[in-house]
């Protein structure tokens, strides 16, 4: 059975436009098991989309509290609640997961009650099992071990790069950040690395766009994301055998596509590249 990553919202924010993909969510498959990674808008269609069941969730990942990589999370447990069997699932993310979850089954009290009278449910809050983590270790079980490291994406301190390692393999997800060369140590001679990538002149042209609500936008954009040459050199410099970009920046703009982006990784990368899209399928 091979090994293999899902793809399942690929842009970059939390905005969402007529056609767009979906914000942050990846499955990392190993033997058939998969690791959800980030919970952004669309996260439970998407991997119902891919093929999977919500009876299949076993683990959910958090990279950072950001809403577009969180912000279907509180919904996506709830689902899985009311529709799969009963079974402990772990929650892991930064600190402030567990006040998330705990807020979002405190708002949903009404339903919640109601169905566990009338449906016979029982209690959802016993069924997630939230774990806060920093930098090091994260999860550990009898296929893969998962570590962390923190990267630079202000004015979040707690934002974590993983790394999940099995026996023969490892796939490390970058998370949102700004370059960062420590990054290339910690993903060094994976076999695939997942990284955030922005453009240049479609970044400018997108905060022009959206400076009447976020006037600040490009100065976040630029202190806490990267730049596709950027990834590029991370690529090149931690030896990995793939590397695949995804959470564009910008995702909407009709003149920076996926030839936009290869072209600006490609200026430091030339091993195998992969310009992620929703649904994507990578086997590794």
């Amino acid at each position: 059975m091979s090994d293999k990553i899902i793809l399942l919202g690929t842009k970059g924010g939390p905005r969402l436009t007529t056609g767009s993909s979906w914000p942050s969510s990846s499955v990392v498959e190993f033997s058939g098991r998969p690791y959800l990674v980030d919970c952004g808008m669309g996260v439970t269609r998407q991997f119902v989309e891919a093929g999977y069941t919500l009876a299949d969730i076993g683990s959910i990942f958090i990279t950072h509290l950001h809403s577009d990589h969180c912000l279907e999370l509180g919904p996506l447990m709830h689902t899985i609640w009311v529709s799969s069997p009963k079974r402990e699932i772990g929650v892991f993310g930064p600190e402030g997961t567990t006040h998330i979850v705990d807020r979002f089954f405190e708002a949903m009290t009404y339903d919640i009650e109601m169905r566990m009278k009338d449906e016979k449910q029982k209690n959802p809050r016993g069924m997630f099992v939230c774990q806060e983590f920093s930098e090091g270790f994260v999860f550990k079980d009898d296929l893969i071990e998962v570590t962390s490291l923190r990267v630079e994406h202000p004015p979040l301190t707690e934002t974590f790069a993983l790394k999940f390692k099995s026996k023969n393999k490892s796939v490390v997800f970058s998370a949102d950040t700004a370059y960062f060369p420590p990054l290339a140590d910690f993903a060094r001679g994976a076999d695939v690395l997942i990284h955030e990538v922005m453009h240049r002149e479609g970044t400018i042209r997108m905060c022009d766009r959206l400076k009447h609500i976020k006037p600040d936008l490009y100065s976040h954009m630029i202190a806490g994301h990267t730049f596709g040459d950027d990834v590029g050199r991370i690529a090149t410099d931690a030896g990995v055998g793939r590397l695949v970009v995804q959470h564009f920046t910008p995702s909407d703009d009709p003149q920076t596509g996926p030839a936009e982006f290869e072209e600006l990784v490609r200026k430091t990368w030339d091993g195998p590249l992969t310009i992620g899209s929703d649904l994507e399928s990578i086997p590794f």
